[in-house]
């Protein structure tokens, strides 16, 4: 009872200080910075300069907006324990053990009683439940996937920003059915009347000649092109997000540092709109197909359309699922449909998921088609192959010597699951505390 008794006062607390960032965006920043300065002294166990940072920073805001603070009726001993608890919640995504003896450092320190610390933990247990059952997967995965990631982000950005073209002629190719045409032929003759396609585009109608079947080649030629339109429209977010990784990383080497609500709001629209590709891709994918429902093309040939909803509509239990699968899990997943595979391609690149990761290094080498006509499993050995080519896993925060081991063991017969293999620097787990918080 007394957990949640702590609970609803914290919950209140809370209420109060977000009044208070209404006026300023002090206490957010204060938050932010102080967390993960002290995330980064306990990751070299150095848990009562952490305890005590987290006290100075709290203290310091308090004196700064102490009329403020008193106004909406927060002392700075419950704002020193809303600090401490910030940091305990953060750091037990890291480290549970070292989660809790932070908390036992702080009782020790005589910075909370030991009776507020034992509370404080409680609420953490059950926030870190609620956190798993609830919250977008988003925050959890992608920030944690470390600097090899970053560098994946920035090449992909890159190089679609560079294999940009008039997206008029990809919209010309999706709304052939309105002049009587198939998707896949209007995307030939789009082919042999330009020259200089960007790559995507030339290693699609060379992949689009190998897939048989008609409307199987209209299915991939529109999945493939909008992923290409979702790729090129996104290429800037994914470079944003390389430049936000790097300066979390190069921050968090600092004893001490700021961070404005500026950069704050900058990293969560960077999120959002990473998140919102994936549901552009269902947006892009619905509404092709509503056109084709009204097109005399395929009135005339009702089980043409038919086949191709089967192709293109979008399980999103599915998606979901697959977005989320292990290594060892792909192989589940082998009738997944095109629409389906694009959007989880998607939503698990955002999530720093192992399907994403497979299709980001697809994606860079333009190989699309591989992503959509593959199985999940087929397209993690073919991003495998990119990957050892680079001397790297699929999943970037694998070691070379995870890589090795994975092939080793398939050679044997066996299975080496990737996604789980090699530990993150504290540098790294660092930074992905300052982005995730």
């Amino acid at each position: 009872m007394e957990v949640w008794r702590r609970r609803r006062e914290a919950a209140s607390a809370g209420l109060s200080a977000a009044l208070y960032s209404v006026y300023s965006g002090l206490y957010s920043e204060a938050v932010v910075s102080s967390a993960a300065s002290a995330v980064a002294l306990v990751e070299v166990s150095r848990f009562r300069e952490a305890v005590e940072y987290v006290q100075r920073d709290a203290k310091t805001l308090y004196e700064a907006a102490k009329d403020v603070f008193e106004h909406v009726k927060i002392t700075v001993q419950r704002l020193v324990e809303l600090f401490v608890e910030a940091v305990a919640r953060v750091l037990a995504w890291v480290d549970e053990h070292k989660a809790y003896l932070f908390l036992m450092a702080a009782a020790a320190a005589g910075v909370v009683a030991l009776s507020v610390a034992l509370n404080l933990w409680g609420l953490v247990e059950l926030d870190k439940l609620a956190y798993a059952a609830s919250l977008t997967p988003f925050v959890a995965g992608l920030a944690d996937v470390g600097e090899k990631t970053a560098e994946r982000f920035k090449t992909l950005a890159k190089r679609y920003e560079g294999w940009k073209m008039d997206e008029q002629l990809i919209v010309g190719v999706l709304r052939a059915p309105m002049r009587g045409e198939r998707p896949y032929a209007a995307f030939l003759k789009l082919t042999k009347s330009r020259r200089g396609l960007p790559p995507p585009l030339v290693e699609l109608r060379k992949a689009l000649a190998r897939v048989e079947g008609e409307v199987e080649k209209d299915a991939a030629t529109v999945t493939a092109l909008v992923l290409y339109k979702t790729l090129v429209k996104n290429a800037e977010a994914y470079g944003k997000w390389a430049e936000l990784y790097k300066w979390a990383r190069s921050l968090v080497e600092e004893p001490e540092f700021t961070v404005a609500a500026g950069k704050i709001r900058e990293i969560h629209e960077t999120h959002n709109e990473l998140r919102n590709a994936a549901g552009k891709v269902i947006e892009e994918v619905n509404s092709v197909l509503a056109l084709y429902s009204q097109s005399d093309f395929y009135k005339k040939n009702p089980d043409l359309l038919d086949k191709l909803q089967q192709l293109l509509e979008v399980d999103l239990g599915k998606a979901e699922e697959l977005a989320g699968a292990r290594r060892i899990e792909l192989s589940k997943y082998t009738d997944a449909n095109m629409g389906t595979k694009a959007y989880a391609a998607f939503l698990s690149i955002a999530r720093g998921g192992i399907y994403g990761h497979a299709a980001m290094l697809l994606m860079s080498e333009g190989a699309l088609v591989d992503i959509l006509k593959s199985t999940p499993s087929t397209a993690y050995r073919k991003a495998d192959d990119i990957a050892g080519a680079r001397g790297e896993a699929v999943d970037p925060s694998s070691s070379r010597r995870g890589a090795k081991a994975g092939k080793v063991a398939g050679g044997l017969g066996g299975a080496v699951d990737l996604s789980r293999v090699g530990v993150a620097g504290w540098g790294d787990k660092t930074a992905s505390v300052l982005l995730r918080f």
